[in-house]
């Protein structure tokens, strides 16, 4: 059995509730579990194998905030005390003399005859003599933990921290421009991680680029975290052959992407998404300057939500390698957005001459296909 803490969820008030089940709901969806017991600010789920694929697995679904494996007894001082030093023994061996070592207890249900620091007291005495420990409060190799439920005590000697946020689906929808990337699908979990539902819009050419294997590998992956998703194709090639027509190199990427989000407003709209999520990092590339943000976000009326906006490319990669999208977003392929731009593109586009140049484009009678695929 595996005890669940949830943070932020707890504090929600008359909605608690809610999001709680949306949170048990999605840990059955993504890992097959049993809910055991539910408690206020936790959880009690029953696994088949508490393995390290499915441990790390937890850690990255959002709205956990912490979780361990643990051990059930009776709620009763001396069926404690047994199974602590049990799983102690089991956990650490049994050569143990002078190993520092200390009980951390809580109870939920208050009727339970001894406090948390009587229960410290008891099961720590009784451990101490048995094993030959030494209690250090501050700085323990040991950390027994215990939590005191109505019909049971839970303990565990190993917490992991989980990646906290609120359950996917519990913060409305909105729709990712996914690039297939090293950004993008870091951008669209950090959203997942704030409880967005998200949808996945990925812009292409078809006359350069029709194996599209990469990005539902990449929205695969994303699946583990959020569960089935819909991935959302957009044929740009005929947008972009009158764009290379009709456009400076220098301002193509800029209106390529103006186009791209666009394509994903129209998505959303369709899909009742409430805003659009970019993989945008501040800097980092030449449409990512405020200039060029500015242009290129007054394409839509909906809220642009960029999640990586401050973050550098250390950071990013970082989480990117956590979430398993780093290996499969650097697979080779053929991003239309360097698609015939200039060497040097435009870093201070000015917004009367992408105007001028839109209005040079048959932008309402440019087909831009879409089509929609299942993942997961």
């Amino acid at each position: 059995m595996i005890l669940i803490h949830y943070g932020e969820i707890a504090l929600k008030g008359r909605n608690r509730r809610w999001f709680e089940r949306k949170l048990a709901t999605s840990i059955k969806a993504l890992t097959g579990a049993k809910m055991r017991e539910h408690h206020y600010g936790r959880m009690v789920i029953e696994v088949a194998r508490a393995d390290e694929e499915l441990l790390n697995h937890l850690a990255l679904i959002p709205g956990i905030r912490n979780f361990s494996v643990v051990e059930r007894c009776a709620p009763e001082l001396s069926a404690m005390q047994q199974l602590g030093q049990a799983m102690i023994t089991a956990r650490y061996g049994t050569q143990l003399a002078g190993r520092r070592f200390r009980v951390s207890s809580r109870r939920s249900d208050k009727r339970f005859a001894l406090t948390s620091p009587e229960i410290n007291r008891e099961v720590g005495g009784f451990l101490k003599q048995a094993l030959a420990l030494e209690v250090s409060l501050d700085h323990p190799e040991i950390d027994l933990r215990i939590e005191v439920a109505a019909d049971a005590a839970y303990l565990m000697v190993d917490k992991r921290d989980g990646i906290g946020g609120l359950p996917v689906g519990s913060s409305g929808r909105g729709a990712v421009l996914f690039s297939g990337g090293i950004d993008s699908p870091v951008a669209a979990y950090a959203m997942m991680k704030r409880g967005m539902e998200v949808l996945l819009v990925h812009c292409y050419n078809s006359s350069i680029n029709r194996d599209l294997g990469k990005i539902r590998r990449l929205a695969r992956q994303l699946t583990r975290y959020g569960g089935r998703m819909r991935l959302f194709l957009v044929d740009m090639e005929e947008y972009q052959r009158h764009a290379i027509a009709m456009v400076p190199a220098e301002y193509r990427m800029i209106l390529y992407k103006r186009q791209m989000i666009r394509a994903a407003n129209a998505i959303a709209r369709d899909n009742r998404a409430q805003a659009l999520v970019t993989g945008d990092s501040l800097g980092q590339v030449a449409s990512q300057t405020l200039h060029n943000i500015s242009a290129i976000y007054s394409a839509t009326d909906l809220p642009l939500l960029s999640p990586l906006i401050a973050s550098d490319k250390e950071e990013i990669i970082t989480l990117a390698r956590r979430i398993g999208t780093y290996e499969l977003s650097i697979e080779e392929y053929c991003d239309i957005c360097s698609y015939l731009i200039a060497k040097h593109p435009e870093t201070h586009a000015k917004a009367e001459r992408v105007a001028h140049f839109e209005s040079l484009l048959p932008l309402d009678s440019i087909q831009c296909p879409v089509s929609e695929e299942g993942i997961g």
